[in-house]
C-alpha cells in the first residue's frame, strides 16, 4: 500500500490513479486550479456548460414545470445543492430522493426531508420494498463484503429513472467523485460532467445478476441504473456542482445546511468515526461500510474528510495522521446489532463474513476480536 506524497490517499482505492511524482488525481487537480480562478468564472463556466448540452440535446419535448433534478437525502450535501440550483442558477429543480426504507432511515433523516420540504421545495420520495432491500443488504454482504451496495445502487438509480419518466433533462449532484475522492473511472468531458458516474465503483463491481436470485424484477426496478443510450435518447445530462464552488467541501456544506435548520448528528465520533458530526445523518448502518472499507482498503471515513482538510491548507498530514489512526475504522457494537437484527443474524455471523473480505496484508484476523492493523498510516507497507 503506497500514500499520495501529498495527501493520506492509498493507491488502493478502487481506481485510484497517482501520477509519477506520488500525488493522487484529488490532489492533482486541486494544485492545478489556477489562484484567479474565482468562483464567479467557475459559474460562468458551469452555465457554459449547461448551455452546450441543451445544445446538443435538441429539440426534445421536456417536462413543462421542472427543468432540473436535485438528488436529495436530507444530508449537508443535498440541501446545499437544492438552494444553490433554486437561488445561484434560477432553476426550477423537483428533489428526488432514493429513500431507506423505514427500518433503516433515522429520526433525523426524516426530519431533515420535512425541512427541505418546509423550505419550499417539491420532493419525489421513491423506496425500496422494505424486506427486499433488507434480503439485499445481506445478500451484498455475503457477495462483497458490503452491506450498503444494494442500497447504493438504489440511490444512484432512481434520480435518473425520475428523470426519464418525467422528461426532466437535467440531474445536478455535488461532488465529482474523481476529483473529490480520486474515483478515475468517473471522469467525463471536463469537471462538470458526469456522464461517467454510472461507473462508479459501487455501482459497477459485481454487475447486478446476482439481485435476481433474492427478488424477482417487480422488486428491482429502482436498482437497475439505466443504459448509456436511454439516458442519450431522452437528452437526459448529469452535471457535477461540487467543482463551481471554491469552498465546496464536507466542513463548508456541514456549517451551511445546519443554518438552514439541517439536524446533524448527537457529537459521537467515538461511535461512528464521524469527525464532522454531519456525514450520512439518514442512517446508522453506512459507519458499518465505513469500517469495511478500512478493513478492506485501509482507509475510512476520518482519511476522506482529512484529505479535503490538506487539500484546503486548513491541517497538515502529521495532524492528519494522528485523527486517522484514532478515528478510521471506529463503529460501535450496538451499530453493529442493530444491523444483525435488521438482516436476522446473529453478531457473530456478522463477523464470520466480515473477516473473509479483511486485507490479511494489511490486518491480522484473530477470532473473537476485531482485526488488528498492521501498518502505520501515512507510511508506504510492503
Amino acid at each position: 500500500m503506497k500514500y499520495c506524497k501529498s495527501c493520506l490517499a492509498t493507491d488502493l482505492r478502487p481506481n485510484a490513479s497517482f501520477n509519477d511524482a506520488g500525488v493522487c488525481i484529488a490532489c492533482q487537480y486541486h494544485s492545478d486550479e489556477v489562484p484567479n480562478n474565482s468562483s464567479n468564472e467557475k459559474i460562468r463556466l458551469l452555465r457554459q456548460w449547461i448551455e452546450e448540452l441543451k445544445k446538443r440535446n435538441g429539440r426534445k419535448s421536456y417536462n413543462k414545470h421542472y427543468d432540473c433534478i436535485v438528488g436529495v437525502s436530507g444530508g449537508k450535501d443535498s440541501t446545499r445543492q437544492a438552494h444553490w440550483v433554486r437561488d445561484r442558477l434560477g432553476m426550477n429543480p423537483l428533489l428526488v430522493c432514493g429513500a431507506y426504507p423505514p427500518k433503516q432511515m433515522t429520526e433525523i433523516g426524516g426530519d431533515n426531508l420535512a425541512n427541505l420540504i418546509d423550505m419550499g421545495f417539491d420532493i419525489e420520495v421513491v423506496c425500496p420494498a422494505p424486506r427486499t432491500a433488507a434480503h439485499l443488504s445481506l445478500e451484498s454482504f455475503r457477495k462483497f463484503g458490503n452491506v450498503c451496495k444494494s442500497t447504493e445502487m438504489a440511490l444512484f438509480a432512481v434520480v435518473p429513472k425520475i428523470a426519464i419518466e418525467k422528461k426532466i433533462p437535467f440531474i445536478f449532484w455535488g461532488e465529482n467523485p474523481a476529483l473529490q475522492v480520486g474515483d478515475s473511472a468517473t471522469l467525463g468531458e471536463n469537471e462538470f460532467d458526469g456522464s461517467n458516474l454510472r461507473n462508479l465503483n459501487t455501482l459497477v463491481e459485481g454487475g447486478k445478476s446476482w439481485m435476481s436470485s433474492v427478488s424477482n424484477s417487480a422488486h428491482l426496478k429502482f436498482y437497475e441504473y439505466p443504459d448509456f443510450y436511454l439516458m442519450k435518447k431522452f437528452g437526459i445530462n448529469i452535471v457535477y456542482l461540487g467543482p463551481a464552488w471554491d469552498d465546496w467541501s464536507n466542513d463548508e456544506n456541514s456549517v451551511y445546511a445546519s443554518l438552514q435548520g439541517l439536524q446533524v448528528r448527537p457529537y459521537d465520533t467515538d461511535s461512528t468515526g464521524d469527525i464532522s458530526g454531519a456525514s450520512m445523518l439518514d442512517e446508522e448502518f453506512t459507519n458499518i461500510n465505513m469500517m469495511l472499507k478500512y478493513y478492506k482498503f485501509g482507509f475510512g471515513r476520518a482519511t476522506d474528510t482529512v484529505n479535503e482538510r490538506i487539500r484546503s491548507g486548513i491541517m497538515n498530514r502529521s495532524e492528519a495522521i494522528e485523527i486517522v489512526e484514532r478515528y478510521d475504522g471506529v463503529c460501535d457494537d450496538y451499530i453493529i446489532k442493530k444491523y444483525c437484527d435488521y438482516v436476522e443474524i446473529s453478531v457473530s455471523t456478522f463477523w464470520e463474513i466480515s473477516n473473509k473480505y479483511v486485507n490479511k496484508d494489511l490486518f491480522s484476523v484473530k477470532r473473537g476480536s476485531r482485526p488488528e492493523k498492521k501498518f502505520k498510516v501515512g507510511e508506504d507497507f510492503d
